[in-house]
């Protein structure tokens, strides 16, 4: 009869609840699929596009009915909601919602004989749509973030990243030029996590920290809203040739009030949970709601992700995401504020190509030896013996890449050994490829990764020299920083030789370790929840770090055994350097 925590997960293709007990151990799961179980909003994947615009968003009525669909499968199976005693969780990233100025009194006075769904949509809304993070429909609006602050490692330094098409800030000054009267209309304006956490505690509720910094709008070292980006942002910037003094601070005032005050991160409360759930469903009246933050940002709190780890998730894109102490901001990742560890940092780094780009050299080479197509027997058995770097290295861009910004190529080259240059070759046996394309991609986390980790006392190799990449100087003394502990996580993690070549490259001092958990994003929620729990019942401040690793069950993740070659391909950095300076941009 354990006390039940509930983690929430609403991705782009489906709205997933995990329960866990007081121990952090699974109790149960639940989840809906809009495509599959919605069908009547007709989505695909879970959003409309529209190609003609580069428009991409969600109906937030459909996420609601999937909270009622939800609550309803827990009812029939008669789940013990008055156990439940607190709840957080993630909503993907840099979304928004659009509240009327009916919202607050219609979550404030919901009828427990109705559905949600009935009761909320659409009257609680101004705009029945939330734009999606695959959204790229705001070209101008990202040139202009970063203009008018000049450029983009300008607006990174303040906010954390340069602009992004999906950002909050750049969709918002689009809906401010093209829907101005909805735009006015609308009283708050919600990240989809507080959205969903305003759903469960009957009020709409502040848009928490560490999320709020994927907006392009919050001064991170500040820690508050910048008033130029604001400014922007409702443009009345004074390079939207706008004067008018008096106008602009009213527009600031009026967006601020739009997004509210941020939670700041930590274990406090944000509220009990609403009436209207112990009325119609049992909860528990003092069942407490803490602070739900983005997708990505609660996949580190579901593994012991201390400072200076990096937690690799190897899917079809390749992130990387780390703990850090340093604000060292890049237009080339991302820098958001903690969650729940303070004066802390997660950094984050997205690379388009992935397991794709492995698995066209992986079909390469099955075509070439008559192997099955999706057999990564020969790959494997090939990677496994590349354990000395050959001073040959490739960059495999199937698709265009962000980091670094480069069009779809692909470029081979060896160093001359006379020279220390490098040599471009036009093509090499598919069997080189397999070790090339594992050893670049991962060198390329490693070198990049590097300045966000501290200052560590390793041996520094006198060889070693500083590096460009990304038109941005990093120093020796930063390359040859090391991880302690590196996870990995994500479909290809699976494949032990991919990883182990990772781990040889990455060079952790204290481990590597693999994570089959595909719903890190709710288990991050639960954990969040459980301990914010434990820091209400004690009085105290926790460290999540320490409550994590304690209570963490280290059974659930699988040790990798690797070589340490991280002093070996050291040598790898200049090469991949050089190789990064030819490339098409």
């Amino acid at each position: 009869m354990s006390d039940l925590y509930f983690g929430f997960d609403l991705s782009t293709q489906q709205l997933k609840l995990l329960v866990t007990d007081s121990n952090l151990s699974l109790h149960s799961t639940y989840k809906i699929e809009f495509a599959k179980d919605l069908p009547h909003y007709k989505t695909h994947k879970g959003v409309y596009t529209n190609d003609a615009t580069g428009e991409i968003y969600a109906p937030v009525k459909m996420w609601i009915e999937a909270w009622d669909a939800i609550l309803k499968q827990m009812a029939d199976d008669k789940f013990p909601f008055d156990r439940v005693i607190g709840m957080s969780g993630s909503g993907q990233q840099h979304g928004s919602v659009y509240w009327s100025k009916e919202a607050e009194q219609i979550l404030a006075n919901l009828d427990p004989n109705s559905s949600l769904m009935d009761q909320i949509s659409p009257n609680a809304f101004t705009l029945q749509t939330s734009p999606n993070w695959q959204d790229h429909s705001t070209g101008e609006e990202i040139q202009i973030f970063e203009k008018y602050v000049g450029g983009a490692e300008n607006l990174a330094k303040i906010s954390g990243s340069r602009a992004h098409y999906r950002f909050t800030g750049p969709q918002i000054r689009k809906i401010v030029k093209e829907h101005k009267d909805i735009y006015h209309k609308t009283f708050r304006i919600s990240l989809v996590s507080s959205f969903l956490a305003s759903l469960l505690v009957g009020k709409i509720t502040g848009i928490e920290e560490a999320d709020g910094c994927g907006m392009n709008l919050y001064d991170i070292e500040k820690k508050q809203w910048d008033d130029e980006l604001l400014a922007i942002c409702t443009m009345t910037h004074e390079n939207d040739g706008f004067t008018n003094e008096t106008e602009r601070l009213k527009a600031i005032e009026e967006l601020k009030s739009k997004i509210g005050d941020v939670v700041k991160v930590g274990h406090e409360s944000i509220g009990s949970i609403s009436s209207y759930y112990v009325e119609k469903y049992g909860f528990n009246p003092k069942c407490q709601l803490f602070s739900f933050t983005g997708d990505n940002l609660a996949t580190i709190l579901a593994l012991p992700l201390n400072q200076d780890e990096i937690l690799v998730s190897l899917g079809t894109s390749t992130t990387v995401l780390l703990v850090t102490k340093a604000y060292i901001p890049s237009s080339n990742y991302h820098l958001f504020i903690h969650p729940t560890i303070p004066d802390a940092y997660m950094g984050m780094i997205c690379y388009c190509n992935g397991s794709l780009a492995r698995e066209k050299v992986r079909d390469e080479l099955n075509t070439k030896f008559g192997k099955p197509k999706n057999d990564w027997s020969l790959f494997n058995e090939l990677l496994d013996k590349s354990a000395d770097f050959d001073k040959k290295l490739g960059i495999y861009f199937p698709l265009g890449e962000i980091v670094p910004n480069a069009k779809a190529q692909t470029i081979r080259a060896k160093i001359n050994d006379s020279t220390g240059k490098i040599e471009i070759i036009d093509k090499w046996d598919v069997e080189i490829d397999v070790s090339s394309i594992v050893e670049s991609q991962a060198l390329s986390c490693r070198a990049r990764s590097s300045p966000m980790l501290s200052v560590r006392d390793t041996k520094l190799n006198p060889d070693l020299k500083n590096l460009e990449f990304d038109e941005k100087i990093i120093e020796a003394k930063s390359l040859n920083q090391r991880p302690h502990k590196v996870f990995f996580v994500g479909g290809a993690s699976g494949n032990k030789s991919i990883v182990k070549k990772f781990s040889e490259i990455l060079g952790s001092l204290d481990g590597n370790f693999r994570s089959d958990n595909s719903n890190s994003c709710a288990i991050g929620g639960a954990y969040k929840a459980t301990w914010s729990t434990e820091c209400l019942r004690t009085g105290k401040a926790i460290n999540f770090h320490d409550f994590l690793n304690e209570n963490f069950n280290w059974d659930d993740v699988e040790p990798i055994e690797a070589v340490n070659r991280w002093e070996n391909y050291q040598q790898g950095l200049p090469i991949l350097n050089q190789l990064e300076q030819v490339l098409e941009k």
